[in-house]
């Protein structure tokens, strides 16, 4: 099963970032935040207990989790039933 991270799609880029009064275009705004999202998925950690366990938390298919109660880092396989694995493939 291969493993996929959130889709994102690139605004065009031969259209301005922003209009002429400074205003930063929807299509990027939603590009930015959809961004900052897996940058801030993509670096969390904590212990155990605290794993992301909805889609309000930005969980994703290969997802990375620092689970420090582990002391390494875990990664999400699949989601309902949540299934978290070490770097061997291990269920954690």
């Amino acid at each position: 099963m291969p493993i996929t991270g959130p889709l994102v799609q690139v605004p065009d880029s031969s259209r301005p970032l922003a209009d002429k009064d400074g205003t930063v275009r929807f299509e990027w705004q939603q590009y930015f935040h959809a961004m900052q999202q897996i940058a801030y998925a993509a670096s969390r950690s904590g212990p155990t207990a605290s794993r992301p366990t909805n889609q309000l938390d930005g969980r994703y298919i290969g997802m990375p989790y620092f689970d420090t109660t582990l002391g390494f880092q875990i990664n999400l396989e699949s989601v309902n039933p949540d299934v978290w694995v070490d770097g061997q493939g291990n269920v954690v």
